[in-house]
């Protein structure tokens, strides 16, 4: 390769120093409110530190830049969902999703409550992939609600284009694209999380969208 370009995982730091070795130039990005170890690392031997937030007292390698929006969730429509009917007017629409992975606490409430919620709302579901079978078992029970393990990138910019709450953890990408979209939400930050930059960036969230945003503590969500 020409360039590196990675964005803090732990697994970028080796290939980051094999570079510096092969005298490949690389940079690196850091999507939080913290500077992860794994950045702190690549950031000896990295050309430039992609920021996406402001840091003080930093030397100028480091560049204030911001995140990367995925440009799917300004697309308003989808395939899938326009096909089923929904009728949004009657029945919101609720988003729940947990990124990527899902979170097992999450859906195990979402299930308590589903026969209720399901009367009233357009429940879309994003299990992840460990839950998936046993929830999708459920779509015959609830016509209004919809689960998948992974929403793509094709739906997604209709989902948040349509909702009027989205439940979720509380990821850069996420907080970050919500913000953009100006949406309603409750953020549950995960209580585990490198620097608890995930309850930072709920903070963040809820500063810059306080009429629009509920934080609630893992360990109160019932």
């Amino acid at each position: 390769p020409h360039l590196i370009v990675s964005f803090g995982g732990y697994v970028s730091v080796p290939v980051v120093i094999a570079a510096w070795f092969h005298k490949i130039p690389s940079i690196t990005h850091e999507q939080t409110h913290t500077l992860s170890l794994s950045t702190k690392i690549n950031a000896i031997f990295c050309r430039y530190v992609a920021l996406s937030f402001p840091f003080k007292n930093l030397s100028e390698k480091y560049i204030l830049t911001g995140n990367l929006l995925r440009r799917e969730i300004f697309n308003t429509h989808s395939l899938f969902f326009e096909k089923q009917k929904i009728n949004l007017k009657k029945y919101p629409l609720i988003y729940l999703t947990a990124g990527n992975q899902g979170s097992h606490h999450l859906n195990l409430i979402l299930k308590k409550i589903l026969p209720i919620l399901s009367q009233k709302f357009t429940i879309i579901h994003q299990t992840g992939q460990k839950d998936f079978i046993s929830f999708k078992k459920l779509l015959s029970k609830f016509p209004n609600y919809f689960t998948k393990n992974y929403i793509d990138s094709g739906d997604i910019g209709w989902i948040f284009h349509h909702s009027k709450l989205i439940i979720s953890r509380a990821g850069a990408n996420t907080t970050q694209e919500i913000i953009t979209l100006h949406k309603n939400s409750i953020i549950i930050p995960l209580p585990i999380s490198q620097q608890n930059e995930q309850l930072k960036n709920a903070l963040w969230l809820q500063k810059k969208l306080p009429k629009n945003t509920i934080v609630i503590k893992d360990s109160e969500l019932t």
